[in-house]
Order: C-alpha cells, then structure tokens, then sequence
C-alpha cells in the first residue's frame, strides 16, 4: 500500500526539522542583502521617487519598526528585513502583522534581490507545510507548539510566520502606469453545514484530547434541527487594501494595451526604474480609505457571539 502524503512527511519529520536552520538562515542573509541595497538608495546623491501611504495601522507599523516616513527606503528596508516578532509583540499574534502600503522606484539589482527572498520565502513556507503535514495526526495546538520549538531549536524562536510568507509584489518591467485603489474591508458570510462543521472541529482536534474542542463538537451534536439551517462562517478582513495594478500601453499598433493585477499591497511595490529613478504616472489615493457606507443587509444579520468560535460559526437570527 501507498502511503499517504501526510504518512510520507511523518517518516520524514526529522529530516525536515533538520533542514530549517539552512533555510532560515538563507532566508535572513538574502532580507539582509536586499534591506542593505535598499538602505543604499536612501544616500544616493540622485532622489529615487517614492509613494508611501500613511493609514494609522502603517504609522503604527513604523513606529515599531523605529524608522521614520521621511526615509521611505530605509522604512522599507526595515520592513522587508522583520521576518520575526518586535520585542513588544505577543508571539503567535497574527494581528502584529506589520503593513505598510505604497509603491517605490528601484533599480534593476533590488528587483532581482527582492526576487531572491522570494524564493527562499516560497521555499521555507513548502518546508513549514511538510513539517506540518508530518504533524496532521496531532490536535492544531500542539502542531503549532511542535513547530514553534522546532523554529526555537533552529535559532529562530521569534519568527513571525506570515512576515516570512508573504511575497514582496514587483514590477520587473517599468510599465507605463500604475493603478492604485483602496478596496474595502469586507466580511464574508456563507451558510455551513453542520456536516462540515463537524468535519473542521475533528481536523482541528483529531485525538479528542482538547476540551475546548469536543465541548463545540457537543454543542453541535446538541443543535436543534430545525437550527441546522442556521449555521453561518464568518470572515472579517479587518484592514482596507491597497490594489496595485499595472498598465502598458500600446499605442503604436493602435491597441489598447494591457492591464495587469501586481496585487494586494500590504508592503511597498518595487518598480523598475533604472534609467529615470521616477515611478510611472500613478493614481494619488487619500493615505486613509475612504469608510464604508454599505447597508447591512436582513439577511446577514447574525447572533452577536459565536456558536462555534474554533470555526467562526454564528448562528443566523432569522430576524
């Protein structure tokens, strides 16, 4: 019999563990490398044009970090270069997240810098997720503590793993224009099945060792029929994004030309600029986004506190 990819990475879980402090430590000198040559752009006797927005959750985030908005491109560096917690952060608190949005002028040795921590980003995130799958079996809890002491042994305790993620957004080639929007924060609702719920709770607790969990999975075995219907998963992006798109015109052939999606920019864009150091013509967005007017509508109103808090379950109030 075949074993199954989750059995494949338990037999191999020593030998992952074993290869995070290579990873790691590549992943740091190549933030280090690209935080230096953008640091190095800050002291050019020519100015490298700059756009940074400045929303509260971004000042905050500079403050953090101890640089200052009149130093974008040390701001940056530093950004790009807090792979783990601030001291003054609660570890494992995905809400220290630390964004700052905006798009920076670069020249082409950054761009292939920043594409370098890419990949050695993208390449410590496939480990984590093998480390992880080699822990399927346990509850979530004691996978994320197994994974934490692993990143411990490895010289790291204080990583921040959606800082090591999360890819830094490029333009390699200038294009002619760039696009800026803030989209709204949204919640998303959607009817869940008590099937599936169920389903979700057993993956997150699957040796019924956590109380927490098999005290929801009884609330959900105890739910009344008729309330089946009821069930609703809610998800709340808590911050408005910055939308980056690029456009290259094609006015030569008479085209239109092309309209590209870079992303969602919680870190500044870098943008090819050798021979200009300017950005490209963009839109001039207000730092804060603008707030929400949308009507909550009847059929989306929902009970106040969860249902099943391990899931964001509500029950909807039918009112």
């Amino acid at each position: 019999m075949t074993d199954s990819p989750e059995q494949k990475s338990a037999a191999e879980l020593p030998t992952l563990i074993r290869q995070l402090p290579g990873t790691l430590d590549a992943m740091h000198h190549r933030a280090a490398d690209l935080s230096a040559a953008l640091a190095s752009l800050e002291q050019s006797p020519q100015a490298w044009e700059s756009y940074l927005l400045e929303p509260l959750y971004a000042k905050e985030a500079a403050i953090q970090l101890e640089r200052s908005f009149d130093s974008p491109f040390s701001l940056t560096a530093a950004l790009f270069s807090q792979l783990n917690y601030c001291e003054q952060s609660e570890l494992g608190d995905a809400r220290q997240t630390l964004q700052i949005p905006g798009i920076l002028a670069v020249p082409g040795n950054v761009i292939r810098s920043a594409q370098s921590l890419n990949e050695a980003k993208f390449a410590f995130q496939q480990l984590t997720g093998a480390i992880k799958s080699g822990l399927a079996d346990r509850p979530a809890l004691e996978r994320n503590e197994r994974l934490r002491d692993a990143l411990a042994d490895a010289g790291y305790p204080r990583t921040h793993l959606r800082q090591c993620y999360r890819q830094i957004l490029l333009c390699p080639e200038k294009p002619d224009a760039i696009a800026l929007s803030w989209i709204k924060a949204r919640k998303s609702i959607r009817k869940v099945t008590v099937a599936w719920c169920e389903h979700k709770l057993v993956q997150l607790d699957p040796q019924g060792q956590d109380t927490g969990i098999q005290y929801q999975r009884q609330l959900l075995a105890d739910l009344h029929p008729s309330q089946h219907g009821m069930l609703r998963q809610v998800q709340v992006q808590s911050r408005p994004n910055l939308q980056v798109a690029e456009v290259f015109y094609d006015e030569e052939n008479g085209n239109e030309g092309s309209y590209r999606q870079v992303g969602y920019a919680a870190m500044p864009v870098l943008v090819e600029s050798e021979e200009t150091r300017r950005l490209p013509e963009f839109t001039r967005v207000e730092h804060e986004p603008p707030a929400s007017r949308r009507r909550q509508r009847r059929d989306l109103r929902i009970a106040p506190a969860p249902f099943l808090p391990a899931l964001r379950v509500y029950l909807h109030t039918g009112k």
